[in-house]
């Protein structure tokens, strides 16, 4: 049996009676059977489970504001102009269809300009417009409606852009959201202009989707457009998805956000992913630099690294020792490769953070270089980890060899650096453009 109504086995029938009845104490958004079975289907029918998370969804919505969030709440202007999503049209099979441009999601851009908490908001809010979306189906089909279509636009998808940390933390906490207290929800999900990296992107996220919703995913390959057709009828689709609707607007654009790069006008300042109670600290004194070993003992792991400064700029990269070098009859100088170009971050504007694949174990550098600098010492804060290698969170050789486009800190593999610079006892030459009152 499906577990759906008109469709129940006797032990289901049982599951459901029962958690009706252990809810009755309880305010829920909705009342009818086909609410109840989505909670049972979403747990195999495991009542206390599924008690367990609609009382927890209950304070959910207490805590979010969830009953009055689509009339009560404005998310701020840059996810307003710059999340790249919307619903346009319906499927063959009567579901509303909602578009995710992932590729043109600026998840750096997001975390400098607004805090992460507005951003989950905002999906909650997506989550109470799906639900809106379905009761408004159901009226005009005259049947019941209860999941969507998404169709996820991965063009411009890479891993300089969307490979980073703090996004994929919130991917984990919005996944989360939608699979505790909105599920099933999905009657398929059609992924289109996949790149060559999308399954190793996907290796990444993958463990924070739970199985039904993996089963419903549909890749289209290279005749995209066309597959698209066999979902969703021409007079329901973009034009730039291969549907003939919005002429001379071929995206759609008064119904899907496209998103793109978000402007510097829009970011905050020192907003960061870990707090400054949570990181070391250290004095940059005028004039000079800090250096810091990491011994990395497996191949493969990845180094990760966010810091601010309070007030000025500071240089950054990472080295990579190469052993010594014996010299006649002067001491062994130490070799340093650099595996992260040195350059001056405004780090006192937004955080910095990256992530460095180390392809071979040793002792890894990162240096704080504040010697342009004559007049001002720097206060610097820092949180770095290293992350063992893992098949789901280590990042392919194929990233290293991928043409995409984005801030060149994000990632790195060891030997992106410039090969032929070499610095003796970790003393590099001056970085940049030299301002003496930096």
């Amino acid at each position: 049996m499906s577990g759906h109504v008109g469709d129940l086995s006797p032990a289901q029938e049982e599951a459901l009676r029962k958690l009706k009845a252990s809810l009755s104490d309880v305010t829920l958004p909705e009342n009818d059977d086909y609410f109840f079975l989505r909670w049972l289907r979403a747990v195999k029918f495991d009542v206390h489970k599924a008690e367990d998370r609609l009382r927890k969804h209950v304070e959910f919505r207490r805590e979010y504001g969830v009953d009055t969030i689509l009339t009560d709440w404005s998310p701020p202007e840059v996810l307003v102009k710059y999340f790249p999503t919307g619903f346009f049209g319906e499927d063959r099979d009567g579901h509303p269809v909602y578009y995710d441009n992932l590729g043109n999601l600026d998840p750096k851009g997001l975390h400098r300009s607004c805090r992460q908490e507005d951003i989950v908001k905002l999906k909650v809010m997506h989550a109470e417009m799906f639900a809106a979306k379905t009761r408004e189906f159901t009226e005009k089909k005259g049947r019941k409606i209860e999941t969507i279509t998404s169709v996820i636009d991965m063009e411009n998808l890479s891993f300089h852009r969307h490979y980073y940390w703090p996004g994929i933390n919130l991917f984990t906490e919005m996944s989360g959201v939608f699979q505790h207290h909105y599920p099933e929800r999905s009657h398929r999900i059609l992924a289109v202009k996949a790149p060559r990296i999308f399954p190793a992107l996907y290796n990444v996220v993958k463990r924070f989707i739970d199985e039904n919703t993996k089963s419903k995913i549909v890749v289209l390959g290279a005749n995209w457009k066309e597959e698209l057709l066999q979902y969703i009828s021409p007079d329901q689709l973009p034009q730039a998805y291969g549907g003939t609707r919005c002429e001379p607007d071929p995206m759609c654009t008064n119904f899907i956000t496209v998103g793109g790069d978000i402007p510097p006008e829009y970011y905050l300042t020192n907003l960061t992913e870990t707090s400054k109670e949570d990181m070391e600290s250290v004095l940059v004194s005028r004039g000079s630099s800090y250096e810091r070993e990491f011994t990395v003992e497996l191949p493969g792991t990845v180094i990760r690294w966010e810091f601010i400064t309070n007030d000025h700029d500071i240089s950054f990269g990472w080295y990579q020792k190469s052993g010594a070098k014996r010299r006649r009859f002067l001491p062994p100088t130490t070799e340093m490769s650099e595996v992260v170009p040195m350059k001056r971050r405004n780090s006192h504007i937004v955080p910095e953070s990256g992530v460095l694949l180390c392809s071979t174990a040793g002792i890894y550098v990162m240096k704080f270089d504040n010697s342009y600098s004559w007049t001002r010492s720097k206060e610097v804060f820092y949180s770095i980890k290293l992350l063992p290698p893992d098949t789901e969170l280590s990042v392919p050789q194929m990233a290293a060899e991928e043409d995409g486009t984005g801030e060149e800190e994000e990632f790195y593999e060891c030997g992106d650096g410039p090969e032929d610079r070499t610095v003796q006892n970790g003393d590099p030459s001056p970085v940049g453009d030299p301002n003496p009152m930096s």
